[in-house]
């Protein structure tokens, strides 16, 4: 009834009365998904698979001349990762020539107004949505198919002119493989106490539910696919992410977003977006839709989600958040039962930013998936009606950055060819090279201001059109600090994304426009530092550069003789030959020695990596940095095996060097979790089977101290580490958490490094360390019988981001090394390996895996 509703209220609005007169679609129209599949969409308690959904997308594609399946390649676990182009058959027969027009507009020393003006009015603008990045927002990615074949096959003017005036790219499923895991493991429990729970495992297989926190990075193959089409293939002026948020709040949220914004993003990039999101409000409100929030919950002011990085690209960048059910499992909420949500929403009632509360009831898969294609055509409206405005204030964005660029400071970074990491420059590039970024390198020697670098140099100018992205990537912009009601707001995530400071990379700021014009620069094809060749049969891996923990893997399973020197250097015995290969191979530094001093020869370790029902997403970040480094691992489940007794421990270390607790909850590492999540319990009490709602026990303290006195390490990460304490008793206590005396959800700190250590092997004095809502240690008594590896700076501690209660930090221990027998216990109060982002403090984490060779 709603949907019927629905339409004949969204014809109305779009003054389409009359249209039963019009002439019908084409003689060879595609079947509707349900004829095709041979069942409805939406209907409660039923999912579709990617390989159904692939299969009904491929049938639109063979049916219709309005569609263009593109095959962009594949997703983390080799399933096919698809975008449709959808326009009118002109549109597709002139893509190539509508995106070089695009480009047009995006090479602006090549484009004056008057000719941006022509391609404005005579252009299409592109209009991108991504679906389905959250495989529990299970809405987007089965309305796909139902969009899709309303924009190829319906005749109502809206249609016809969104098809007419724009290039509509669509990803319908972000993470294929997730939306398989959660549709499979859904139909497996409908009708049993677990039906609507999360799966058993991460639903993207390293990231979980931060896959869409890694739009600047590029870590994951979805994201780089993503980032081709939007930085370097098509240019869109819009990027519409649609989502599912919690269940008992407003029913939508859509922008204007909440404070803050960011100072480098162009003012028309969110005056475009807010004009959007009033009007989708506007339209959907008379289509009879209620519980509509605004200017709340969301901010726009990170740059690491899959649409907000478009923001730094002149791009418009729009969330749509609609609420849950439980999967397809039906939900009800009764009168009075939602609660508001967000800064501004002191209660679920009517205000300005929530003109009209959704009452509560019954709330399906069905709804969402109304709602979202609602939305989906409102956007199609407003984009095509504004088709030109678009097209010409994004040649006018990216000429602004271009001249603020030659006018104003900073004209360009610099990234010295001198890294501690030889291999960190052309890493930093990567990143700034799929985000659209020229990056170029210097013939000559560089003399500005005060600094000096060498031929070989990188160098980053400004005076590009994705600027905003190179200034908040590289300066040093600030988290702003905001107040409410006279108390500061408090962000939830992150705060702070400077590459220099991840990645461990020296970078200097340009600020005299003449002394760039001196710079000799070169724009080759950079790709990663490659292996020297070496003369010897024997070379000398430096621990200063990450790759050499990959390089010294990879010598290991060749069955090369691998030793590690007491600087933490690996020596690897092999031919020339075979040297530089692997040199080349993994972006490493290879160096000729004929003598080696004292080392201890090393083996590949033995790697258990605890990982609990439901997963976690530090853990699946911690098997990517694992895996890139060439670290072989077994992930380890509660109870497999069993950790209730001495015996269990030593057991455990005969089969394992070491083992690595990832930041987990204390609670989940004892005793699990249900699978219910994100509430839902409170909606109808949904579990998991009893086998999947247990964590190591109680008695898990007495096994783990057994595994480290025969000889075994094991490495704990941030909220891990109270739990780990209190149950192996071990002399220290953890200050902080989410709760602590300081409040820093994401952001960088300085700390300074014990070069006595064997964490620090290959560092420098100092790193930033990513720092969310951590912790910091104090001994249970006089003297402390542990190594400080780590310390928070006694001064200038904040290095990016948001920080309340430094004090509670300042000097404070930040990775603790513990001996326990035979073997070790490191703490580390942060995360090392953060998203895998973190790059310039992997090595503390590798040098933990490594044994001593001291």
């Amino acid at each position: 009834m709603r949907a019927a509703l629905s339409l004949i209220l969204f014809l109305v609005l779009a003054g389409l009365a009359g249209l039963a007169g019009l002439a019908g679609p084409a003689a060879a129209q595609p079947q509707s998904p349900e004829q095709f599949l041979g069942r409805a969409v939406g209907q409660d308690r039923d999912l579709f698979g990617w390989d159904e959904i692939l299969s009904y997308l491929d049938h639109l594609d063979q049916n219709s001349d309005r569609i263009e399946l593109i095959e962009l390649g594949e997703s983390t676990q080799g399933r096919r990762f698809v975008m449709a182009v959808v326009a009118d058959e002109q549109g597709l027969r002139d893509k190539d020539q509508i995106r070089a027009q695009v480009r047009e507009l995006y090479r602006v020393d090549e484009t004056d107004e008057a000719r941006a003006r022509e391609l404005a009015a005579s252009g299409r603008a592109i209009l991108a949505f991504s679906l389905g990045v959250h495989s529990t927002e299970v809405g987007a990615s089965q309305v796909s198919m139902e969009i899709l074949h309303r924009m190829v096959t319906a005749e109502d003017p809206v249609t016809v002119r969104a098809r007419e005036k724009l290039i509509t790219l669509l990803v319908p499923c972000m993470n294929p493989d997730g939306l398989d895991m959660v549709q499979q493991w859904y139909m497996q429990t409908v009708g049993t106490d677990a039906e609507g729970t999360r799966p058993l495992d991460l639903y993207h297989p390293y990231a979980g539910h931060d896959n869409n926190r890694d739009g600047f990075f590029n870590n994951l193959v979805e994201t780089q696919m993503w980032s081709r089409v939007l930085y370097h293939d098509w240019l869109p002026q819009m990027v519409i992410d649609e989502h599912q948020m919690g269940q008992s709040g407003p029913r939508l949220f859509l922008p204007p977003f909440d404070d803050p914004v960011s100072p480098t993003v162009h003012p028309l990039v969110y005056t475009q977006i807010s004009a959007a999101g009033q009007q989708a409000v506007s339209d959907l409100t008379a289509l009879g839709w209620t519980g509509i929030a605004t200017s709340t919950i969301f901010t726009a002011e990170w740059p690491g989600s899959v649409r907000s990085t478009g923001f730094w690209h002149n791009m418009l960048g729009v969330l749509s958040e609609v609420a849950s059910a439980r999967l397809a499992t039906p939900l009800y909420f009764p009168e009075g039962s939602l609660q508001a949500r967000g800064r501004g929403m002191d209660e679920y009632a009517r205000s300005a930013n929530f003109l009209a509360p959704w009452p509560g009831g019954w709330w399906r898969l069905r709804d969402i998936m109304d709602l979202e294609r609602d939305l989906t055509w409102s956007f199609l409206r407003w984009a095509a009606e504004h088709s030109e405005d678009l097209l010409l204030n994004f040649y006018r964005m990216n000429r602004d950055a271009v001249a603020t660029g030659r006018g104003e400071a900073p004209y360009a970074f610099v990234v010295p060819a001198d890294q501690l990491d030889s291999g960190s420059p052309a890493r930093m590039a990567e990143i700034l090279r799929a985000g659209g970024v020229t990056v170029q390198v210097a013939a000559n020697d560089l003399q500005f201001g005060d600094h000096r670098a060498g031929p070989g140099s990188l160098v980053v100018r400004c005076d590009q059109p994705f600027r905003p992205f190179i200034v908040e990537m590289l300066g040093r912009t600030d988290y702003p600090r905001l107040e409410q009601n006279g108390e500061t707001v408090r962000p939830y995530d992150v705060t702070a994304w400077r590459l220099s400071e991840l990645l461990g990379v020296r970078v200097l700021e340009v600020d005299d426009a003449v002394a760039l014009q001196q710079f000799e620069l070169s724009t080759p094809d950079l790709e990663a530092v490659s292996g020297q060749r070496v003369r010897t049969d024997r070379a000398r891996i430096p621990a200063t550069d990450l790759a050499s923990h990959a390089m010294a893997n990879a010598a290991l399973a060749e069955g090369y003789r691998v030793r590690r020197i007491s600087n933490g250097d690996f020596v690897i015995d092999a031919t020339a030959n075979e040297i530089s290969q692997l040199a080349t191979h993994h972006s490493a530094q290879a160096r000729d020695i004929d003598v080696v001093g004292p080392a201890a020869e090393i083996a590949a370790p033995r790697i258990a990596i605890f990982s609990p029902w439901g997963g976690s997403m530090d853990e699946g970040w911690t098997r990517l940095v694992l895996e890139r480094h060439g670290f072989e691992f077994e992930q380890i489940r509660p109870g497999q095996p069993d950790l209730e007794s001495k015996a269990d421990g030593r057991e455990l270390a005969e089969r394992f060097d070491v083992l690595l607790l990832p930041s987990i909850r204390a609670g989940i590492l004892k005793d699990g979790r249900s699978g219910t999540g994100n509430g839902k319990a409170r909606l109808g009490e949904a579990t998991w089977p009893e086998e999947y709602r247990s964590g190591l026990g109680g008695q898990a303290g007495e096994a783990l101290r057994a595994f480290a006195e025969a000889g075994g390490r094991i490495i704990a990460v941030s909220a891990s580490t109270p739990w780990l304490i209190d149950a192996m008793g071990l002399p220290a206590i953890a200050d902080g958490g989410p709760d602590g005396d300081s409040y820093a959800p994401g952001t960088l700190l300085r700390v300074t490094l014990d070069a006595q250590s064997r964490l620090s092997m290959g560092m420098g004095e100092e790193a930033s360390a990513y720092f969310a809502n951590g912790y910091s240690y104090r001994p249970r008594a006089w003297p402390l019988p542990t190594q400080v590896a780590a310390s928070y700076a006694q001064s200038d501690l904040l290095v990016a981001g948001f920080l309340d209660g430094a004090e509670a930090l300042v000097g404070r221990p930040a990775i603790l090394q513990i001996p326990v027998g035979e073997g070790e216990v490191v703490l580390f109060g942060f995360h090392p390996q953060r998203r895998a982002q973190t790059e310039g403090t992997f090595k503390l984490l590798l040098n933990a895996i490594w044994p001593d060779p001291r």
